[in-house]
């Protein structure tokens, strides 16, 4: 039995659709973090394809040929809101995330689902705020190139920052943490934090 379009799976569609059932503020937050961490590396990865330009078209008339009467940037983080399901007149929005589904490789929807399920975060404790270090084999080889610093062997971080976790591990007197988002000049999202300066919990 050929597949139709509603049959068709779509992990936009599922988060979406699973969003609603989330309404504590902060799951919200790691899941709009989850959606611009999407966005950025479809726009940056895929970028030759113009995947985003063709799915902001297919979001907004269904049609990624016509010219677009609406030029304003879409942002992922904000559609969950504004998404109306397969069974209303919108039903261009559910052909534009099965578009998606099919330009968007495996690997990174699997990575954008970890994000989007993230259970723990990290909290900023100290009021001094803390830095995000680099471990200290690769300090020593990052200082040699940048001697002063300037945040390339090292992130400051503000008093009650908050970062949602892919996993952490205890090392000495630190925290070996994995963010769900790149930070830093340097975009990365593996760090060591004082154990003393921050707070882990769940969501």
């Amino acid at each position: 039995m050929a597949n139709t379009k509603d049959s068709v799976s779509s992990f936009l569609r599922d988060a979406f659709t699973s969003h609603a059932q989330y309404t504590a503020s902060q799951k919200q937050d790691a899941q709009k973090r989850a959606l611009k961490w999407l966005q950025s590396h479809i726009e940056s990865e895929l970028s030759e394809q113009k995947i985003f330009e063709q799915f902001t078209q297919k979001w907004r008339n269904g049609n990624s040929q016509a010219p677009m009467t609406d030029n304003s940037p879409l942002s992922l983080e904000n559609l969950p809101g504004s998404y109306k399901g397969s069974k209303t007149t919108n039903k261009h929005q559910d052909e534009a995330l099965i578009f998606l589904q099919e330009q968007v490789p495996s690997q990174m929807q699997a990575d954008f689902q970890t994000r989007w399920d993230a259970k723990v975060c990290l909290k900023v404790s100290n009021k001094e705020g803390t830095p995000f270090k680099v471990e200290q084999q690769e300090q020593a080889i990052l200082q040699k190139q940048d001697p002063d610093g300037n945040g390339t062997a090292w992130y400051p971080v503000k008093y009650e920052e908050t970062y949602y976790l892919l996993s952490y591990e205890e090392q000495g007197d630190y925290y070996l943490v994995e963010l769900t988002e790149d930070i830093s000049p340097q975009n990365r999202n593996v760090w060591f934090v004082s154990q003393e300066d921050v707070k882990i919990a769940n969501i």
